[in-house]
């Protein structure tokens, strides 16, 4: 018997230590977060439509932010999951759909938000604007503070979803511990990212942070321009290095942050929770 019970408790450590390098690898390919959950919740909103969003937090957690996330392009994300539980959605590129499985962990955890249901061509800029937005997105946020009654909600965009960071910061100032802008669209142009074209980010009451790479190469997107909007009292990290191919306005380069994933986070991360951040990445 003593045999056996050895035999069982060598098994069971074995299992153990073979569950925790899989998490490990899996943390290191950046397939998954290490040891995480991840759900798709989806919720009632204005017509008879619905919004979903892909809940992201580390196993057996209990996050003291969420941030709650919206990508860039048409946003249409077409969040689904499969009965295995298996995730599929769009736009796998983008910078914050790559950013969830490093920034989950003990203390934080992220809501990748969709586009509603009855927006099948996705968020227009328009849309991204109207209070039909912010009401879909108040509901959303009720529906973490349920899960998470405890938690602050971090709202970030990136790219052409900084037009949903603008304005949801704007129409739910008692929602938000904090708003991150991303690659933010400073200049807008040639008849795109109009909503933002003199928007005043004093109207929005929670603390803001701009992150911004030197070398952005999207035309709606100029650096310096970011920098000055930054200089009206809120906080900026300048993002320098990493790599840059394709479209200078795509996630593959400068715009994206690409090859600087863990830097960025681990910068955001700090900014977020009060400890000493850096102002540039490089």
């Amino acid at each position: 018997m003593r045999n056996l019970t050895t035999a069982i408790r060598h098994s069971l450590n074995r299992l153990a230590s073979l569950a925790m390098t899989f998490c490990a690898l899996l943390s290191l390919l950046h397939a998954a977060p290490a040891c995480a959950l991840e759900q798709v919740v989806s919720v009632a909103v204005a017509d008879n439509a619905s919004i979903a969003y892909l809940l992201t937090q580390k196993d057996g957690s209990h996050p003291d932010w969420i941030l709650v996330m919206f990508a860039g392009g048409d946003g249409d994300l077409q969040l689904a999951q499969a009965s295995d539980g298996a995730i599929s959605l769009r736009l796998k590129n983008n910078f914050l759909v790559r950013a969830r499985t490093l920034i989950v962990d003990d203390r934080f955890a992220t809501a990748l938000v969709d586009a509603p249901s009855d927006q099948p061509s996705g968020y227009s800029d328009a849309f991204r604007a109207s209070p039909r937005h912010a009401q879909d997105v108040a509901r959303v946020a009720a529906d973490l503070r349920t899960r998470f009654p405890a938690a602050r909600l971090v709202l970030v965009g990136t790219s052409r979803g900084t037009i949903s960071s603008a304005f949801l910061g704007r129409a739910l100032p008692d929602t938000w511990d904090a708003v991150i802008h991303t690659s933010t669209l400073s200049t807008p142009s040639r008849g795109q990212a109009l909503p933002l074209a003199g928007f005043n980010y004093g109207e929005i009451h929670a603390r803001q942070l701009f992150v911004h790479h030197v070398d952005d190469g999207c035309f709606l997107c100029s650096f310096s321009a970011a920098k000055r909007i930054a200089e009206d009292g809120h906080d900026l990290i300048a993002v320098s290095g990493g790599s840059a191919r394709g479209n200078p306005c795509e996630a593959m380069g400068h715009h994206g942050f690409y090859g600087q994933d863990e830097a960025v986070v681990a910068a955001l991360k700090a900014w977020i929770s009060g400890a000493d951040w850096p102002k540039e990445v490089s």
